[in-house]
Protein backbone atom coordinates (compact mmCIF):
# COMPACT_ATOMS: atom_id res chain seq x y z
CA UNK A 1 0.00 0.00 0.00
CA UNK A 2 1.55 3.55 -0.97
CA UNK A 3 1.11 6.54 1.38
CA UNK A 4 3.16 10.26 2.11
CA UNK A 5 4.64 10.94 5.19
CA UNK A 6 5.47 14.03 5.92
CA UNK A 7 8.53 15.18 7.58
CA UNK A 8 9.34 19.15 8.71
CA UNK A 9 12.29 20.47 7.94
CA UNK A 10 14.62 23.27 9.43
CA UNK A 11 12.15 23.26 12.87
CA UNK A 12 10.44 26.00 14.28
CA UNK A 13 12.95 27.53 16.07
CA UNK A 14 11.94 27.53 19.05
CA UNK A 15 12.78 26.01 22.60
CA UNK A 16 11.63 24.06 25.50
CA UNK A 17 14.10 24.00 27.46
CA UNK A 18 13.36 25.24 31.10
CA UNK A 19 14.46 28.79 31.92
CA UNK A 20 13.45 31.95 30.78
CA UNK A 21 12.29 32.89 26.82
CA UNK A 22 10.90 35.98 25.39
CA UNK A 23 7.57 35.00 23.30
CA UNK A 24 5.51 36.54 20.97
CA UNK A 25 1.46 35.51 22.14
CA UNK A 26 0.09 34.52 18.82
CA UNK A 27 -3.71 34.21 20.35
CA UNK A 28 -5.37 34.27 23.58
CA UNK A 29 -8.84 33.02 24.78
CA UNK A 30 -10.87 33.07 28.07
CA UNK A 31 -12.83 30.01 29.60
CA UNK A 32 -13.50 29.14 32.72
CA UNK A 33 -13.15 25.82 35.04
CA UNK A 34 -14.99 24.99 38.23
CA UNK A 35 -16.33 28.85 38.65
CA UNK A 36 -12.78 29.79 38.19
CA UNK A 37 -12.19 32.15 35.40
CA UNK A 38 -8.59 31.92 33.22
CA UNK A 39 -7.14 32.94 30.08
CA UNK A 40 -5.43 30.82 27.80
CA UNK A 41 -2.13 31.97 25.94
CA UNK A 42 -0.18 30.53 22.92
CA UNK A 43 2.84 31.52 21.83
CA UNK A 44 4.09 32.11 18.01
CA UNK A 45 6.41 28.65 16.97
CA UNK A 46 5.06 26.63 19.49
CA UNK A 47 2.61 23.74 19.48
CA UNK A 48 -1.29 24.22 20.41
CA UNK A 49 -0.80 22.08 23.21
CA UNK A 50 1.54 24.32 25.02
CA UNK A 51 -0.02 27.31 26.41
CA UNK A 52 0.38 29.46 29.65
CA UNK A 53 -2.77 29.44 31.77
CA UNK A 54 -3.57 32.14 34.08
CA UNK A 55 -6.46 32.14 36.24
CA UNK A 56 -8.09 35.07 37.76
CA UNK A 57 -7.06 36.40 41.39
CA UNK A 58 -8.78 39.17 42.86
CA UNK A 59 -7.10 41.09 45.74
CA UNK A 60 -8.94 42.56 48.99
CA UNK A 61 -10.58 45.08 47.43
CA UNK A 62 -12.25 42.70 44.83
CA UNK A 63 -10.11 43.89 41.90
CA UNK A 64 -8.70 41.63 39.65
CA UNK A 65 -4.62 41.48 39.51
CA UNK A 66 -3.53 37.77 37.40
CA UNK A 67 -4.68 38.50 34.71
CA UNK A 68 -4.20 42.56 34.60
CA UNK A 69 -0.91 41.53 35.54
CA UNK A 70 -0.58 39.83 32.04
CA UNK A 71 -2.11 42.76 30.08
CA UNK A 72 0.44 44.84 32.01
CA UNK A 73 3.68 43.17 31.47
CA UNK A 74 2.28 42.73 27.47
CA UNK A 75 2.03 46.09 27.02
CA UNK A 76 -1.71 44.94 25.36
CA UNK A 77 -4.78 46.96 25.77
CA UNK A 78 -3.52 50.10 28.35
CA UNK A 79 -5.30 53.29 27.12
CA UNK A 80 -4.42 55.74 30.14
CA UNK A 81 -3.02 56.22 33.82
CA UNK A 82 -5.11 57.34 36.73
CA UNK A 83 -4.58 58.68 40.12
CA UNK A 84 -6.27 56.34 42.46
CA UNK A 85 -7.59 57.88 45.79
CA UNK A 86 -4.57 56.48 47.68
CA UNK A 87 -2.15 57.81 45.57
CA UNK A 88 -1.34 54.92 43.45
CA UNK A 89 -1.36 54.47 39.60
CA UNK A 90 -4.56 53.28 38.60
CA UNK A 91 -4.10 51.59 34.62
CA UNK A 92 -7.21 52.28 32.23
CA UNK A 93 -7.00 48.96 30.23
CA UNK A 94 -9.21 46.75 27.43
CA UNK A 95 -8.79 43.75 28.69
CA UNK A 96 -9.90 41.60 25.39
CA UNK A 97 -7.86 39.00 24.65
CA UNK A 98 -7.42 40.00 21.03
CA UNK A 99 -5.44 43.06 22.50
CA UNK A 100 -2.33 40.44 23.47
CA UNK A 101 -1.86 38.55 20.09
CA UNK A 102 1.42 39.93 18.77
CA UNK A 103 2.49 41.48 22.47
CA UNK A 104 5.40 40.12 24.01
CA UNK A 105 5.91 38.75 27.58
CA UNK A 106 9.16 37.35 29.51
CA UNK A 107 7.91 33.53 30.19
CA UNK A 108 9.39 30.89 32.38
CA UNK A 109 9.57 27.39 31.00
CA UNK A 110 10.11 24.29 33.62
CA UNK A 111 10.34 20.71 33.85
CA UNK A 112 7.01 19.26 35.53
CA UNK A 113 7.02 15.73 37.56
CA UNK A 114 5.97 14.13 34.33
CA UNK A 115 9.20 15.40 32.49
CA UNK A 116 7.10 17.84 30.07
CA UNK A 117 7.78 21.13 30.12
CA UNK A 118 5.08 23.64 31.70
CA UNK A 119 4.98 27.47 31.80
CA UNK A 120 4.93 29.14 35.37
CA UNK A 121 1.80 31.68 35.27
CA UNK A 122 4.06 34.42 36.72
CA UNK A 123 5.60 36.09 33.94
CA UNK A 124 7.77 39.26 33.50
CA UNK A 125 7.48 42.32 31.25
CA UNK A 126 10.51 42.93 28.31
CA UNK A 127 11.49 46.18 28.04
CA UNK A 128 9.04 48.98 26.88
CA UNK A 129 7.47 52.47 27.42
CA UNK A 130 3.89 53.03 27.61
CA UNK A 131 1.52 56.14 28.88
CA UNK A 132 1.54 54.33 32.35
CA UNK A 133 5.12 53.15 33.09
CA UNK A 134 8.74 52.05 31.85
CA UNK A 135 10.56 48.60 31.76
CA UNK A 136 14.12 48.79 32.04
CA UNK A 137 16.35 45.74 32.32
CA UNK A 138 16.38 46.30 36.01
CA UNK A 139 12.40 46.26 36.37
CA UNK A 140 12.29 43.02 34.25
CA UNK A 141 15.33 41.44 36.85
CA UNK A 142 12.89 42.21 39.73
CA UNK A 143 9.54 40.60 38.12
CA UNK A 144 11.94 37.48 37.01
CA UNK A 145 13.22 37.01 40.45
CA UNK A 146 9.75 37.33 41.97
CA UNK A 147 8.70 34.79 39.34
CA UNK A 148 11.41 32.03 40.43
CA UNK A 149 11.19 32.47 44.01
CA UNK A 150 6.81 31.44 43.19
CA UNK A 151 8.86 28.50 41.37
CA UNK A 152 11.20 28.03 44.51
CA UNK A 153 8.51 27.97 47.25
CA UNK A 154 4.91 26.80 45.39
CA UNK A 155 6.08 24.90 42.04
CA UNK A 156 9.23 22.67 43.02
CA UNK A 157 8.36 21.35 46.15
CA UNK A 158 5.17 19.92 44.45
CA UNK A 159 7.30 18.53 41.61
CA UNK A 160 9.55 16.81 43.58
CA UNK A 161 6.55 15.42 45.86
CA UNK A 162 5.07 13.83 43.57
CA UNK A 163 8.37 12.67 41.77
CA UNK A 164 8.93 10.71 45.28
CA UNK A 165 5.91 8.74 45.26
CA UNK A 166 6.05 5.45 45.42
CA UNK A 167 4.91 4.16 41.79
CA UNK A 168 2.42 1.65 43.36
CA UNK A 169 0.29 4.41 43.90
CA UNK A 170 -0.70 4.85 40.63
CA UNK A 171 -1.17 0.84 39.69
CA UNK A 172 -4.57 -0.19 38.80
CA UNK A 173 -5.48 -2.33 41.58
CA UNK A 174 -5.84 -5.66 39.66
CA UNK A 175 -1.96 -5.83 39.35
CA UNK A 176 -1.53 -4.74 43.37
CA UNK A 177 -3.68 -8.13 43.95
CA UNK A 178 -1.07 -9.89 41.17
CA UNK A 179 2.73 -10.00 42.07
CA UNK A 180 3.74 -6.43 40.85
CA UNK A 181 6.97 -7.58 40.59
CA UNK A 182 6.33 -9.74 37.07
CA UNK A 183 3.90 -7.15 35.80
CA UNK A 184 5.34 -5.28 32.53
CA UNK A 185 5.29 -1.60 32.66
Amino acid sequence: MDRTLTVKTGGTGVSYQPGWHTCTISKAKYGEYNDSKFIDIWFDGYNDYFKLRVYAKTNKNGEEFAIGQIFRFANAGISDALEGADGNTVIKMDDSAENLKGKQLNVFFYKDSSGYTSVLPQTAPTEFVNVVEEFKINDIQYYKNKAEGYYTKWVLPKIKENESKDPTDTMPSFLLEDDKETAAF
